[in-house]
């Protein structure tokens, strides 16, 4: 199991805390993000619904914050090193939004790979739903963030060939076979007692976001 310290309850400026390769921020303080708010607001690319309450994206900019406040996100989970800005930080804080980073590594080397405890222990905030609703996001929202998800399916029972076919539906035309190679060797088994505890497996979307078709019917011009 992989355990989350939160930093924040505090709102000094410590020092970011880690363990078994996770990094938590937390920032809860009161405010109002309406005067810096763009006149245009949209979800970040890649967005998506999991399930009811579990949203996946790419690295939301800035103008889609609004966006991600019309979704009243009590937790966001960044798989990358990269830092979140001022903005972001502001929008965390306004908003009372507990941000934990969990470092995910590519699949492009064989010889690297993100260790299962780090991924389950990803799928354990995803599972608790005192934490939703929550977004999970990487740079793209395909590589990282689908092998999350794809894992995320397979805990909730979903066969190897639809929890797949998702993670193309949002990675096509740069799927990675080594994203594939991991998504089949996670060992679910591990979460079975919490799936089950949590009623994730009778999870669904509510379906009102649009996902991306399926990669199939995309055209290829």
């Amino acid at each position: 199991m992989v355990m989350v310290i939160p930093l924040a309850q505090k709102t000094s400026s410590s020092s970011p805390m880690s363990q078994n390769g996770c990094v938590t921020e937390r920032a809860r303080l009161a405010g109002s993000l309406a005067e810096s708010e763009p006149m245009y607001s949209e979800l970040p690319q890649n967005f998506g619904e999991v399930v009811k309450g579990i949203y996946r994206s790419a690295f939301p900019s800035p103008w889609n914050l609004p966006s991600l406040k019309s979704l009243g996100l009590k937790t966001i989970i960044t798989l990358v090193e990269e830092p979140y800005g001022v903005g972001h930080m502001n929008f965390l804080r306004e908003n009372g939004i507990a941000h934990f980073r969990v470092i995910v590594q590519a699949n492009k080397d064989p010889k690297e790979k993100t260790p299962d405890h780090v991924i389950n222990g990803i799928l354990e905030i995803l599972l608790n739903q005192a934490n939703h609703p929550i977004l999970i996001h990487c740079n793209k929202g395909k590589h990282r963030t689908g092998c999350v998800v794809a894992c995320f399916r397979k805990v909730q029972g979903w066969n190897l060939r639809d929890a797949l076919d998702e993670y193309l539906r949002y990675s096509w035309p740069k799927s990675r076979a080594l994203d594939e190679r991991f998504i089949e060797a996670f060992d679910a088994t591990k979460l079975d007692e919490v799936a089950r505890d949590s009623g994730a497996k009778l999870w669904k979307p509510t379906g009102n976001h649009n996902n991306p078709e399926p990669y199939a019917l995309r055209s290829t011009f």
